[in-house]
């Protein structure tokens, strides 16, 4: 990564925490660069979550439970606030799981990550996350099957959820942030791995608008596996784990610590 990017991401991150009154225990890069996929000319997604302190909670208002920054070419910043974030834990939302596995990290508060990616896995929930894998396939699927021409990035933008879905199934544990990683411990052909391995490399060396023709190799893998978890997510059972005292218990412990 790029040292002045970092730095920048840092200095808006400690100016968020001076002007919103916050502590951000947990930052760090989402997307394609946070997938390990990323064009060299990317821009930066960060992620983070925010701790306010006790007071603020105490209050019968519905209160805003994020911060976001306008979007420019290089950067897009935007964090939650703790309890949204729990909340987004306790359903067995994909997106704050990928966040708290995150290996490219700008801030990170080893006991409020280590608290919340135990409270992840006690409540993970194979079914949601792997609809929401599903229908991110299903929607850039159509996107790129009904076009002769594609960005190279969004052929990765199936894989992934593809490769995601597979170890689910494989594994009913949440997936690797990162793609290739994931993609070691599935079951797959060797001529769908040796089209991926040529897509990667094309990938690596395009920038990020790039365009190619429609990618034959893949198409009949595409296919076959969306239609493949279609049928096989319907016969995916889970308990769900209700005991939300755990959940309250964190949030609060999270509060006190950050704010020693």
């Amino acid at each position: 990564m790029d040292e002045n990017i970092r730095t920048a991401i840092l200095q808006k991150l400690h100016e968020t925490e001076n002007a919103y009154r916050v502590k951000i225990p947990l930052a760090i890069e989402s997307g394609s660069r946070g997938w390990g996929f990323a064009s060299a000319n990317a821009d930066y997604d960060c992620r983070f979550l925010y701790v306010r302190q006790k007071d603020w909670y105490l209050s019968v208002l519905e209160r805003k439970e994020f911060i976001e920054y306008a979007v420019d070419e290089v950067f897009d910043i935007r964090g939650y606030d703790i309890s949204r974030a729990l909340k987004y834990i306790m359903n067995s939302n994909a997106t704050i799981y990928e966040w708290i596995s995150s290996n490219v990290v700008y801030i990170r508060d080893e006991p409020t990550l280590a608290k919340l990616q135990t409270l992840a896995a006690d409540f993970f929930n194979p079914i949601p996350i792997s609809y929401h894998y599903l229908n991110l396939a299903k929607k850039m699927f159509l996107e790129v099957n009904d076009a002769d021409t594609a960005k190279i990035k969004k052929y990765f933008y199936i894989l992934r959820p593809i490769a995601n879905l597979n170890f689910i199934w494989q594994y009913r544990k949440m997936p690797y942030m990162e793609y290739d990683k994931t993609l070691a411990e599935i079951d797959i052909k060797p001529d769908v791995l040796s089209a991926i391995q040529e897509l990667t490399e094309r990938k690596m060396a395009a920038k990020e608008h790039d365009l190619i023709p429609r990618f034959e190799p893949l198409a009949g893998y595409f296919q076959e596996e969306l239609a493949k978890f279609e049928r096989q997510l319907k016969e995916m059972s889970h308990t769900k784990n209700k005991n939300y005292d755990s959940v309250d218990e964190v949030f609060r412990s999270i509060i006190e610590d950050v704010w020693k």
